[in-house]
C-alpha cells in the first residue's frame, strides 16, 4: 500500500468538510488533491445541510474542474462512483487496486473501487489536468 494514503485513514465524515477535523467525499479529495498531488480543485457550494445537493456538485464538478476519463487509473485520479443511481460519490486513487473515500456516518478509509461492493456502482475514473 502506498504510505502516504496512511495520512488520511480515519478522518471523521462531516459534511461540507474539507480538513482533517472532518470532511465530506468531495473535501476529502480536494485535500488530498492539494497536499499530495499540488492540484488545486476549486471548492463548490453544497453545505446548505442537503447531502442531496452533493450529487449535482459532484456530476457538475467534473468538466468544470478540468477532469478527463481516463481507462487506466493512476494515483491522484478521482474515481466517480454512483449512489442510489446518480454519481455523486467521489474517491481518490492510491494505487494497488484501492482508493480512499468518506461516506456519511464512515470515516474515511481505504476501498477497492472495483471490489464487490463497488463495481457495480463505478462510474469511472477521472484525471485533473
Amino acid at each position: 500500500m502506498v504510505a502516504w494514503a496512511a495520512d488520511y485513514v480515519g478522518i471523521p465524515y462531516r459534511f461540507g468538510g474539507d480538513s482533517r477535523d472532518g470532511a465530506d467525499c468531495w473535501g476529502l479529495a480536494r485535500m488530498i488533491l492539494r497536499e499530495r498531488f499540488g492540484r488545486d480543485v476549486p471548492e463548490f457550494p453544497h453545505k446548505d445541510g442537503s447531502p442531496h445537493r452533493l450529487a449535482a456538485v459532484v456530476e457538475s464538478a467534473m468538466p468544470t474542474i478540468g477532469a478527463d476519463r481516463v481507462e487506466t487509473p493512476e494515483p491522484g485520479d478521482l474515481v466517480l462512483l454512483k449512489l442510489r443511481g446518480d454519481p455523486c460519490h467521489v474517491g481518490v486513487v492510491v494505487g494497488d487496486g484501492y482508493m480512499i473515500h468518506t461516506l456519511g456516518r464512515h470515516d474515511s478509509a481505504l476501498d477497492r473501487p472495483e471490489g464487490p461492493r463497488w463495481a457495480p456502482r463505478l462510474e469511472g475514473y477521472y484525471r485533473v489536468r
